[in-house]
């Protein structure tokens, strides 16, 4: 089972022209961006650190483009440009990164129907003419999820009219469909580091197990391999009748969170809870077991999850959690084992959200955040920022000395692992954590309650309250 830790830091985020940690930029904005939660945003990152962005935007009644804008790895976004247009688009684009740079997929109508595919060096351009990759059923209007194998296929999923649809490659082939009965949608694909190939996604309705589904494929062909998994706690029952949270968390036109964390594993996160989700879990899944932790919980509500893997092995997952003072964004970020999740950190979006979504990427310091959000105004904006991870600051132990006062020990910790240089504040005195996580200080006698903080650059610090002395 993952552990989890308890310690929560805050993030403060105002508006500003470029999204480095503690700022927010607005990518694109009007009436024709995605907004809300119905929608997804295609990010891949490039080997040189630069994160790209694709979306579909609408021009007109029956018109619409797809913009890409990158974003570099200190959080500025670059120039946006068109790199599709000219085609009836009926669904969010995805985007992977490639060799030569950045591979584009997406669905379309007209002049040419199916799932067409289209390169670039960059997300700037230039753009390689739209080509077809295939034309299956509702290949042309779903919003496909892609991945890349180990080596450097793509596989595509979506859903259609009978199930999951899985194809592999960038040219016409066999598409293999996960089936099940009820309602399957909300696919999601990911490539593991031992070259195993998972697909996730959302049932609903119908006599076969619901909530979270996950099934391997063979990475030759795409066929299932193995039984379908139920993940645990995806459905719960609520007066005598199951229910897929999956479905509530999002609309069906989002993707399950699915990554693959470097070095082995791949994670999928939900809710769980009804008719509230009150808390977001996180799933590992190997071989032939499933694990699973919650992250967080909400009061009021939680939605959207999202994940990410970071370069170290990492996980980062971010969820919206709907507070009585209005949406904050949380985010943990794990060790990297992945088997533990640290502290806490909040970021609210400039203009408060009225529904919204996230997507993110993983660096091996931060994570970018994409938020699609509709504001309380009815405006509708792409925004981005970067998170932090959270150190934790505990009190390990108090000796008492007489009238010298007491020598108090602190821990910090970076999702469990000791963390040192960490700056340890109290009552006017400071000591830097060792390599053991270790910090001591001596405290004047008399009982209070004493504040202390815990501070180091590239995290967001922690403050611990505790009686004393």
């Amino acid at each position: 089972m993952l552990a989890a830790g308890a310690a929560a830091s805050v993030l403060l985020v105002t508006a500003a022209a470029a999204g480095p940690p503690g700022r927010w930029s607005t990518l694109a904005e009007g009436p024709g961006v995605p907004g809300g939660g119905a929608n997804e945003v295609a990010l891949a990152r490039t080997g040189d650190g630069t994160l790209h962005v694709a979306w579909r935007e609408d021009t007109g009644p029956l018109t619409a483009v797809i913009r890409t804008r990158p974003i570099s790895r200190a959080g500025r976004p670059g120039a946006t440009a068109t790199a599709v247009a000219g085609f009836g688009l009926a669904a969010d684009p995805a985007l992977v990164a490639s060799a030569g740079g950045v591979r584009l997929f997406f669905a379309a109508g007209t002049p040419t129907e199916g799932l067409l595919s289209a390169t670039a060096p960059g997300s700037a351009g230039p753009w390689s003419g739209p080509a077809l990759v295939i034309n299956a059923e509702l290949s042309r209007a779903r919003t496909p999820a892609v991945t890349l194998d180990a080596g450097g296929t793509p596989w595509q999923t979506w859903y259609s009219g009978g199930g999951i649809a899985v194809h592999r490659g960038t040219s016409p082939g066999a598409v293999h469909v996960l089936g099940g009965t009820g309602t399957n949608a909300r696919p999601n694909i990911a490539a593991d580091a031992t070259g195993r190939i998972w697909v996730a996604w959302c049932r609903f309705g119908g006599p076969e197990p619901t909530g979270t589904i996950a099934q391997q494929v063979d990475p030759a062909t795409g066929a299932p391999v193995g039984a379908q998994i139920q993940l645990p706690g995806s459905a719960t029952t609520y007066q005598d009748q199951a229910y897929s949270t999956c479905v509530l968390d999002a609309t069906v036109a989002r993707h399950t969170p699915l990554v693959a964390r470097a070095g082995g594993g791949v994670y999928a996160a939900g809710t769980r809870g009804y008719p509230t989700q009150r808390a977001v879990t996180v799933w590992r899944l190997d071989a032939d077991v499933t694990r699973r932790t919650d992250v967080g919980a909400g009061r009021l509500g939680v939605a959207n999850p999202a994940l990410a893997a970071a370069p170290d092995g990492r996980i980062w997952v971010a969820w919206l959690d709907r507070a009585p003072g209005g949406t904050r964004i949380m985010a943990r970020r794990s060790n990297r084992a992945g088997t533990a999740f640290g502290a806490v950190v909040i970021a609210r979006p400039p203009g408060g959200i009225s529904s919204g979504s996230l997507n993110l990427s993983a660096q091996a310091d931060r994570a970018d955040l994409i938020v699609l959000a509709q504001a309380p105004s009815g405006a509708r904006r792409i925004q981005h920022t970067q998170l932090l991870p959270g150190l934790t600051l505990v009190r390990a132990s108090v000796q008492r000395q007489g009238t010298s006062g007491s020598l108090v020990t602190f821990r910090a910790n970076d999702a469990g692992e000791p963390l040192a240089g960490v700056r340890v504040r109290a009552e006017g005195r400071t000591a830097v954590t060792a390599a053991n996580g270790v910090a001591r200080l001596r405290l004047r006698p008399g009982s209070r309650r004493v504040t202390a903080a815990g501070t180091r650059a590239g995290y967001v610090g922690a403050r611990l309250v505790f009686a004393c002395c």
